[in-house]
Order: structure tokens, then sequence, then C-alpha cells
């Protein structure tokens, strides 16, 4: 496996892209299943009707995201990598993949923090979620190394219909 190495937070590039997007195109929706972070206010600041934080339902959330999208909406549904992946790998594939659900997931690793909490909340090698969701059907997958990158892949991921994963 090729090793996967990025700067440790891309956060603040992506919600402050997101806000510049979304100023432009209403139709895009912010959905976090409880995890925030201090990024995510600006966004509720800003979009107050267009922000969600559904709580601890990862499941419901993706499928809330692929039955928005699938109505004309365009999701960014946020948590840690093993929350938008792993927990909710059955809702990825047949909720967002197989109906080509323009669903943009970003997952974001667990800091030293949450190391702790063990596997529910880490990652046991780097490319764990890479390796499986780059075989689901139209899925793309993105691990932008920089802030330049990462800017560059959430608008190149706007403009491409379908879903996308990003690590940030």
């Amino acid at each position: 496996m090729a090793e996967v190495i990025q700067q440790l937070d891309n956060r603040r590039v992506f919600i402050d892209t997101l806000c510049e997007l979304a100023e432009k195109d209403k139709n895009i929706v912010f959905i976090i299943p409880d995890v925030g972070f201090n990024y995510a206010e600006k966004f509720a600041q800003k979009f107050p009707d267009r922000f969600f934080n559904f709580g601890v339902t990862e499941a419901s959330s993706t499928i809330i995201a692929a039955a928005m999208a699938l109505s004309g909406k365009k999701p960014y549904f946020y948590s840690m990598i093993n929350f938008v992946t792993f927990r909710v790998h059955e809702m990825v594939r047949n909720a967002i993949c197989m109906h080509n659900a323009n669903v943009k997931i970003l997952g974001v690793k667990g800091s030293e923090k949450y190391k702790f909490l063990g596997f529910s909340h880490n990652l046991l090698r780097e490319d764990e979620e890479i390796d499986f969701l780059k075989k689901l059907p139209g899925m793309k997958t993105y691990v932008p190394k920089t802030p330049e990158e990462t800017r560059d892949v959430i608008l190149k991921s706007y403009k491409e219909p379908g879903p996308a994963y990003i690590r940030l």
C-alpha cells in the first residue's frame, strides 16, 4: 500500500472554500453528525438554514444526504473518518453510490486526543478507508496534502457530479 501523507489540518481551507461556493450556490448544504469543529460555526452562522447537525446518527445522516442530493441539493457530509466511512459503508454503497448521488463525504482523522477512544475513532492503518471506498461504483477519492491542494479538490469535486470522498 502507498503511504498517505498530508498536513494535519486542512479543515479551515475546506470550510472557507465551501462558504465561498455556498455564497453562489443555494443548493449547498452542510451536514455533521454531532462531531463538529470550530470552523463549522462559520458555515452555520452564514447559512443557518443550510447547516444540519443531526446528532449521533451517522446512518440516518448518510441517507438524508443521499435523499437531499437526489432532490437537487449538494450535500457535504463531514465527520471523523470512521463515522463517515466504516460505520455507514452499506448506506454509502446503496444510497449514495448505487444512485450516483451528488454527495461529498469529508473525513478527518482523529487526533491525539481521540487515541484513548480506540478503534471506533481511529484508523488501524493510514490508508484503511481509501482501500474500500475507491472500489465503490462511481466514488472518487481524494487525499489533498496541502491547503492549496485542498482548495483545488473542493473546487474540482464541486464541479463533478456524483459521489466523492475527501480526506482532510
